[in-house]
């Protein structure tokens, strides 16, 4: 890689960078999704166009656009955070950490900032990658973007690279071409969609790095449809290559989320419930009690009935915070019992319970 030069007397701090970009109808902020100093500097962005004049909106990736009427009664406070991510199917699709997410949702809740879902939906980039989309089904082709480039070689190219990382014998690359520009034209879509409703509207959008560095995933593909060629910034990470490529990019320490408090349980979601299979070395949950098989039934009083239940009971615990764990257990005679114990949580070392 070519070394890179930051002349710091002309460098600018974000502030600086956003006046220069106040103008701007549309500003990307490519993210790796784990890194916490990436959604920090998301947040950072949003807050100084929020300051600006113009219809600022937020478009995500992290939601798929066939939800876009759930995001919204959020946002109009027609349903709570816990009901906006069971709806919204987030742990199913998604599945990142939420705490990554929730500060930039919340600011665009708090100042009434439409939230826009931008991403294709899972069923139709799963079926086009398992059989291209001349096979799809004709209820999935309904949420075809209505256009694609498919002359970008170097973005072609880029993608080739990221399919022989990780090559299997039942995959082509044709379908997997097919479906990252899927995905790639879908939000682009959705973002030309928004700013064609008026010359006054702006937004940014939060999207992975490899859909915005280079520009050949979404930003190039917006161009083509409205004109607008847009800003885009990104940190730098010396080890990313292909993506240290935004229009400006930002120097930023990692950042480590807060730890979360967790059991140091392992779960399996089956049969209609969600049950103990196992645990990790010094698991609070297993020296109160709790015995692999043990069918969790509710945490502090409130029922869990499946995995997303779970997490959003979990999603403010902290390390340190004790719990009611309310368990069935199966019986030698083949009879069941109930039983709660109460422990601490423990600091999370991984993305176990």
């Amino acid at each position: 890689m070519t070394p890179i030069v930051v002349e710091t007397k002309n460098s600018a701090t974000l502030p600086q960078l956003m006046t220069k970009l106040a103008d701007e109808r549309l500003v990307y902020v490519g993210e790796t999704h784990t890194a916490y100093e990436d959604h920090l500097l998301q947040l950072d962005v949003l807050r100084e166009m929020a300051t600006q004049p113009g219809e600022l909106a937020v478009g995500v990736e992290w939601f798929q656009a066939r939800f876009q009427p759930v995001v919204d009664a959020y946002m109009a406070d027609e349903i709570d955070e816990a009901e906006f991510l069971r709806r919204t199917e987030y742990y199913e699709r998604w599945r990142f950490d939420y705490r990554l997410y929730r500060p930039l949702v919340q600011f665009a809740k708090e100042k009434r900032l439409p939230l826009i879902a931008l991403n294709a939906s899972k069923e139709l980039t799963s079926e086009i990658g398992r059989v291209g989309i001349d096979e799809i089904s004709e209820q999935l082709r309904r949420e075809l973007p209505d256009d694609y480039d498919f002359g970008d070689k170097r973005y072609e190219d880029s993608l080739r690279t990221m399919f022989e990382m990780h090559p299997t014998s039942d995959r082509k690359f044709e379908h997997f071409l097919q479906a990252q520009l899927t995905w790639d034209e879908t939000m682009a879509q959705n973002v030309a969609a928004y700013l064609d409703g008026s010359d006054e509207r702006r937004i940014v959008v939060f999207a992975g790095k490899g859909h915005i560095g280079g520009r050949g995933g979404i930003p190039n593909r917006v161009t083509r449809r409205t004109g607008i060629r847009g800003a885009t910034i990104a940190t730098f990470n010396p080890s990313a290559r292909q993506f240290n490529t935004a229009d400006y990019m930002i120097l930023a320490n990692a950042q480590s989320l807060p730890a979360a408090g967790i059991m140091r349980v392992l779960l399996d979601e089956r049969d209609g419930g969600v049950f103990v299979k196992g645990f990790t070395p010094d698991s609070p949950a297993k020296a109160a009690g709790v015995e692999e098989g043990d069918l969790i039934l509710a945490i502090n009083g409130v029922d869990v009935n499946n995995y997303v239940d779970l997490k959003l009971v979990m999603l403010d615990q902290l390390p340190g915070n004790e719990i009611e764990l309310t368990v069935r257990r199966e019986t030698l005679l083949g009879g069941s019992r109930t039983d709660s114990y109460r422990f601490d949580l423990v600091a999370a070392a991984s993305r176990h319970f």
